[in-house]
């Protein structure tokens, strides 16, 4: 038993000390990438169109450049807040994995909820699906036109 409690103790410890806390000005890079301080930061949990995306409207051929817009909306609600992540992995590229609050607002769930980020594919995240979902139902930001899963945006470009 007392080994028990001593591996768990340690487990404990050591995931504690590998999360990082990445706080500062930020700069967009994309719908749900972010620079802070030079460390590259994904926002947990969020698939935002690519910066070059772009979606179709309901009407005729003519396109708009969703994933600029979604970039353009990540810029507005930091504005000139500090951004403050909490990491503790990094994605198959090198980019922290964080979720990110600007001021008191948290960036994953407000992209969701405005309709400019999709909850990221296998995520167990029931806040940004539920936000996501109301977006979707109010035909907040890309909801208001047909547009390619970012997902599968990638894989076709």
């Amino acid at each position: 038993m007392r080994l028990l409690l001593i591996a768990i103790t340690l487990t404990l410890t050591c995931s504690a000390a590998s999360a990082e806390t990445i706080a500062g000005p930020a700069s967009v890079i994309d719908g749900d990438t972010i620079q802070v301080r030079g460390e590259v930061i994904r926002i947990l949990d969020i698939d935002a169109p690519e910066k070059d995306q772009f979606c179709s409207q309901a009407e005729g051929d003519t396109t708009w450049r969703c994933g600029e817009q979604a970039a353009f909306a990540l810029i507005d609600v930091i504005g000139t807040q500090l951004v403050t992540c909490e990491t503790d992995k990094r994605d198959r590229y090198g980019a922290h994995l964080a979720g990110c609050m600007a001021g008191e607002t948290n960036l994953g769930e407000w992209m969701a909820a405005e309709g400019w980020a999709l909850p990221y594919r296998d995520c167990k995240c029931e806040t940004i699906r539920a936000a996501s979902e109301y977006a979707e139902m109010n035909h907040l930001g890309l909801w208001v036109e047909a547009f390619t899963l970012p997902w599968e945006w990638r894989e076709a470009n």
